[in-house]
């Protein structure tokens, strides 16, 4: 019976914990920023592409897909824009 309430017990702070993590769901203006500017250094080859964005957890359609909402979304460009000179200017970092 013991082991039944520990096994019970691991069971549900495993899914608490894991209900709780981050999914890949939209990125936010932030780490596309950070995405973009490593892309930049980078060839821009698709497999360089793909392989920075990987490293954030997101595929490389999400991005795009982000990338053309920026462009197509005036409110969201400028939150991008303000966020770029923010960290031009050292407020954030």
């Amino acid at each position: 019976m013991k082991y039944a309430k520990f096994l019970l017990i691991a069971i549900v702070a495993f899914a608490l914990a894991t209900s709780c993590s981050k999914t890949s769901g939209e990125m936010t203006p932030e780490e596309f920023l950070k995405i973009d500017s490593e892309i930049y250094d980078t060839d821009l080859t698709p497999e360089s592409k793909e392989a920075i964005v990987t490293k954030y957890k997101y595929t490389l359609k999400q991005y795009e897909d982000f990338a053309l909402k920026v462009e197509s979304d005036p409110e969201l460009k400028a939150k991008i824009g303000e966020i770029r000179l923010k960290k031009l200017r050292g407020e954030q970092k």
